[in-house]
């Protein structure tokens, strides 16, 4: 399987530097002991990947990849080749401007979905593109590895293990399972009345 990776921003890397060496410098992340430990030093970053989302409604209207809105910059963030963070840049009026450091398990999590898509007949030899959808309404993140014709999602972690698996799933088959729990959550905003769903 080779990655391959969208046109990224050409100062992305230089906007990203000074977000960084300051979170280094305030050593305040207790979450992320290898985070807090790194040296400015042993920094390096991914190639830059797009996040995409799907709303409950495009869900429940039966909306697929295709709609997916396109959102952050993404950036893995490694420390003596191991992940600690990701970071992300956000298109604001034509350039790129810092948006967030994510210390969860965001980044080593898609690691692993990348471990296990290089494990896959299905994908050997194959060239895709790395994107990350987000489902927030329903806590789910998947890696999405776009291809020409064919689009394959990995759940990974915070999506509830009640949703999706950690494996290799198509299009059709993780909207499908995710549908219900869609359906079941615009339910509960429509019948809502107190106004405070959603908030």
């Amino acid at each position: 399987m080779q990655l391959t990776y969208p046109k990224a921003p050409s100062n992305g890397v230089q906007t990203l530097r000074p977000a960084l060496q300051a979170a280094l410098q305030t050593q305040g992340f207790g979450v992320n002991r290898q985070f807090a430990a790194a040296a400015p030093a042993k920094i390096s970053l991914s190639e830059a990947y797009r996040g995409y989302s799907l709303s409950l409604d495009d869900l429940s209207n039966g909306k697929g990849l295709k709609e997916a809105k396109v959102g952050d910059w993404h950036y893995m963030v490694f420390a003596d080749g191991v992940t600690i963070a990701d970071a992300q840049l956000a298109d604001v009026r034509g350039h790129v401007e810092f948006a967030s450091l994510n210390h969860g398990t965001l980044a080593a999590a898609t690691v692993d979905a990348l471990k296990l898509a290089e494990q896959s007949p299905q994908l050997h030899g194959k060239s895709v593109e790395l994107r990350v959808l987000f489902i927030s309404a329903l806590h789910v993140v998947a890696i999405w590895l776009h291809a020409a014709g064919e689009d394959v999602l990995i759940p990974i972690e915070p999506t509830p293990k009640e949703l999706a698996v950690t494996q290799l799933y198509s299009e059709a088959a993780l909207l499908a399972q995710l549908k219900p729990a869609a359906d079941q959550a615009r339910q509960r905003f429509d019948s809502d009345t107190s106004g405070l769903l959603g908030s």
